[in-house]
């Protein structure tokens, strides 16, 4: 979104969930949603609501298309809430559909297997879309390929782009891009978002973005390109709110990312010695992110999300007693942070992880 963006184009970008502002969901260019456009779109469309029985993230994304049609956004990103094919956001017919990487997450809705959660997710995939995907795992991979029509034009990333990280710090990290559909390289870049996975996801975007714009005959400046991405902050995701001492946010919540984020911020530490807090909710598979995080971290404490789908820190203290860890128990989130962060050493790195609702809250106390 940011990219379209900065080349010009009027970009509405509908995301979820939140992390202290209702109003992060809806934006366009980078604006979000004004208070009074919630307030009325609220009262007009309450009796239709509550009649249709419409749930919250239904009645959110009707009301993001809604102001895109009223701002008259040139183009609008939409992301999916959970899964795909039954999600609120697919009666969009979108001309360009982006997967990124499918791993286990939502079983309970989605399937136990990966071949079903990618079904739902390649669910969103329209006749006649281009579209985008990132580097799967060969089982999504064969669903995805199977689930495209003659229709289709698939680009798949690991086709069309490459990329080398030269160097990382807690300030950001810089890269090379080599675009072989174009016949291209962007040497240098630098961005603040942190994690060599991060490095895909900028790709992507890059790819999605570089195609787009050049059907729709917009020029796509390199200069502006290295701007957006020096500049751009995806709050929450392995977000440095603290140097000296370094204190580190993630929302990454299932195995997969904080197993992934666990192994970048290990490298950015170096030979400092890695403090966790956490809190998780009831849906994840707990036993096993903890058997992780004591693998990677010296000195752990365990608290609890600001949500009633929180899993109790006894349970979760539990699962790290199971691991031979023993953990501190504060089930105050903001109590557990500030404690953290005064016994925190210069040799130290915090690192906070496991929820938007741990995340969310503490963002909003430091902003």
């Amino acid at each position: 979104a940011q990219i379209i963006q900065a080349m010009g184009l009027k970009t509405g970008l509908f995301t979820s969930p939140h992390l202290y502002d209702f109003r992060e969901r809806i934006r366009v260019n980078g604006r979000k949603i004004s208070k009074s456009y919630v307030m009325k779109f609220w009262r007009d469309l309450r009796p239709l609501v509550l009649k249709r029985k419409a749930t919250f993230f239904d009645t959110t994304t009707a009301m993001a298309l809604a102001y895109f049609r009223d701002k008259q956004v040139d183009v609008a990103v939409i992301e999916t809430g959970l899964g795909g094919r039954l999600d609120s956001t697919n009666i969009v017919e979108a001309a360009y559909t982006v997967l990124t990487p499918i791993h286990f997450d939502h079983e309970r809705q989605l399937g136990n297997t990966l071949s079903k959660i990618t079904a739902e997710k390649a669910g969103i995939i329209k006749e006649h879309s281009a579209v985008f995907c990132a580097v799967q795992h060969p089982e999504s991979l064969k669903v995805i390929k199977a689930t495209l029509k003659s229709s289709n034009r698939m680009f798949y990333l690991a086709d069309h782009i490459s990329w080398q990280g030269n160097r990382f710090s807690l300030g950001g990290q810089w890269f090379d891009l080599f675009d072989h559909l174009h016949r291209l390289e962007y040497l240098n870049l630098k961005t603040k978002q942190l994690g060599s996975f991060q490095l895909a996801n900028i790709a992507l975007s890059y790819l999605t973005a570089r195609i787009y714009l050049k059907e729709q005959r917009i020029l796509f400046k390199e200069e502006t390109f290295r701007r957006v991405l020096a500049r751009a902050v995806w709050p929450g995701r392995m977000q440095v709110v603290s140097r000296h001492p370094n204190i580190i946010l993630d929302v990454s919540h299932n195995l997969n990312g904080i197993t992934k984020t666990l192994a970048e911020v290990k490298k950015l530490c170096g030979q400092g010695r890695l403090v966790v807090l956490t809190g998780l909710v009831k849906d994840k598979d707990y036993p096993t992110i903890a058997r992780r995080i004591v693998e990677a971290a010296y000195r752990i404490v365990v608290t609890e999300p600001d949500t009633h789908r929180r899993l109790s820190a006894t349970d979760l203290a539990e699962a790290f007693k199971k691991e031979g860890k023993t953990v501190k128990v504060i089930q105050d989130l903001h109590k557990a942070f500030e404690i953290c962060k005064q016994t925190l050493n210069k040799e130290e790195t915090l690192l906070v992880i496991g929820s938007h609702y741990l995340i969310g809250p503490l963002l909003s106390k430091l902003n």
